[in-house]
């Protein structure tokens, strides 16, 4: 039954019925937008008539959405939470977004609400946003999961408010990344086009298929992986590192799987950083060192290693898209796009596995981790930002689409225009199961078993951040290092020249054997002529020795005594 708010956004559609919500859409212009993620929240604002900008957090529009609870109560959030929890890592939860179900959380010796860590970094962002000189208190267009549930939105909401944020509207993350698939890279989807969004974040794998109707932009399927990120990619990694570093030093390995104390658990930490700078690199490079600790010399990880480690975790993904494609009842060759958005996205296996499945070439912009923010914003700006409406319309909310024109690169607050939104030449039409090496590439790392335990700390909600079976890791997700990977090379046409080569070789066999069968009749006839010529030359049976009968028509000879 498909549901959605109308354009007007004061109610709901139930098939033929209309149900009234008494909500409209964003009255006055909206100048936030934020984009709470699992390991990172980025935020996008507009001041006046200029262009949307990110806000900038430590010097990067990357904010780590992790929060430090002191002694005395008070959170800390960004790189201040990171380098205290050196020290503390009980008090440390690397990704709130992960307990939104659990209520409360244990950090050191506070019980605190899950919403009470959301507010720390949405707070954050309020005091980055009136620095840049944005009122926070206005309206504010805040993502979330497509298929967030009424209790799930609830608690973003509640945080949102604690936070100090005015007027708040939630926004499904796919139509976020569709509206700027759709405007910024000037994606053309025709009416009851469908995109793909394929959104691989550093906690978790969010794919969803949009179609526009004429009432807007309306989502048709949503799935996803929750245990399935760049966390992930990460901690397999580590697992195969650490393998290696076992042979050579198994006590060193011990000490960085299992700290016993804080001088190891910042070795930790430091492993695991490594690990994932060099993961980074390999999206540009076809080799990176990396730096362990307790080892003066570097070790080595290669491009090949990484897809070979990271295959098996792509190849989930690639399934779970296939499946929402089919939920959604669209073929990928139907698919007007498909976008990819999230950290995780720059790896180059993703676009090449995801092309070489689907047949459709990915979009990947040139920091994967903002356009979900900067969508947001361009619909709040438009008034199609939904109001916080009760139960989980999200998934199937229509968006009317905006008119807002085209906008070439997103500038950063506090600086000069940084083009930060361009996106890679999108990908030939062929399929392809290889990530040639350019400028960047385009593709993502899957991952093997998880390493046991993480730098991040305890997990269960009894003390710091969830666990979950491959979840680990210290406490920062993808970077934002690194340029963007450039699109496949590949040909527009895919010839077929394997029904050729086996037709060919083929024919050569056949030929092969009528020459075998020919030979073979004209030499028994040869020889049947050599052998006539023998016995009426003899006459005979010389020096004792006479022909006798054939068998089976070959002449035996017979030796007389």
């Amino acid at each position: 039954m498909s549901v959605g708010v109308s354009p007007g956004g004061s109610s709901i559609r139930r098939g033929a019925c209309v149900v009234s919500l008494g909500v409209d859409v964003v009255a006055e212009p909206v100048r936030l937008a934020v984009d709470l993620g699992t390991t990172h929240t980025v935020a996008v604002v507009r001041r006046g008539d200029q262009q949307p900008r990110a806000l900038l957090f430590d010097g990067s529009p990357l904010l780590a959405s992790g929060v430090f609870v002191d002694a005395a109560g008070v959170p800390h959030t960004g790189r201040d939470a990171q380098r205290l929890a050196g020290s503390e890592p009980e008090r440390f939860d690397p990704h709130p977004k992960r307990r939104i179900d659990e209520g409360r959380v244990l950090l050191g010796s506070h019980e605190v609400p899950v919403e009470q860590l959301l507010a720390a970094g949405l707070r954050r962002v309020a005091v980055e946003a009136r620095t840049a000189g944005v009122d926070p208190t206005g309206a504010t267009v805040l993502t979330c999961p497509a298929d967030w549930g009424q209790p799930r939105r609830a608690v973003l909401l509640a945080a949102a408010r604690q936070a100090g944020l005015g007027q708040v509207r939630l926004l499904d993350e796919p139509i976020a990344a569709a509206t700027y698939c759709m405007q910024v890279l000037g994606q053309q989807v025709p009416p009851f086009g469908c995109l793909g969004v394929f959104d691989f974040g550093g906690g978790t794998l969010d794919v969803a298929v949009v179609r526009r109707e004429p009432a807007g932009l309306r989502v048709l399927a949503t799935g996803g992986l929750d245990d399935l990120g760049g966390l992930d990619v990460d901690s397999a990694l580590v697992a195969h590192l650490g393998q290696l570093v076992g042979v050579r030093d198994p006590g060193l390995w011990e000490r960085l799987r299992e700290p016993r104390g804080l001088a190891e658990q910042r070795d930790r930490q430091a492993f695991w950083a490594e690990v994932r700078s060099a993961k980074e690199m390999l999206s540009r490079t076809a080799a990176a060192p990396l730096h362990v600790p307790g080892r003066e010399e570097p070790m080595h990880l290669t491009r090949e290693e990484v897809e070979r480690i990271a295959g098996p975790l792509v190849a989930r993904a690639v399934d779970e898209t296939r499946r929402v494609l089919q939920r959604a009842d669209v073929e990928p060759a139907a698919l007007a796009g498909l976008l990819l958005v999230g950290g995780s996205s720059r790896m180059p296996l993703v676009a090449s596995r995801l092309h070489a499945r689907l047949g459709v070439a990915p979009a990947v912009p040139e920091q994967p981790e903002l356009p979900v923010a900067y969508g947001a914003l361009l619909a709040g700006m438009s008034g199609l930002a939904a109001g916080p409406v009760e139960g989980p319309v999200g998934g199937t909310s229509t968006f009317p689409v905006s008119g807002v024109g085209p906008v070439s690169s997103v500038p950063v607050s506090g600086g000069s225009v940084s083009s930060v939104f361009p996106v890679s030449s999108v990908l030939g039409a062929e399929p392809v199961s290889g990530v040639p090496v350019s400028g960047s590439g385009v593709r993502p790392v899957s991952a093997g078993g998880p390493v046991p335990g993480s730098p991040a700390g305890p997990g269960a909600p009894v003390a710091g951040p969830a666990g979950g079976v491959g979840a680990a890791s210290p406490w920062a997700g993808i970077g934002a290092s690194g340029q963007r990977p450039a699109g496949l090379p590949v040909s527009g046409v895919k010839r077929r020249r394997r029904p050729v080569v086996r037709g060919v070789a083929a024919a050569l066999s056949v030929a092969v054997l009528v020459g075998c069968v020919v030979g073979a009749v004209q030499g028994g006839s040869w020889l049947a002529g050599q052998w006539s010529d023998m016995v009426q030359g003899v006459g005979g049976s010389p020096s004792g020795a006479g022909w006798g009968r054939s068998v089976v028509g070959v002449p035996v000879v017979t030796w007389c005594r």
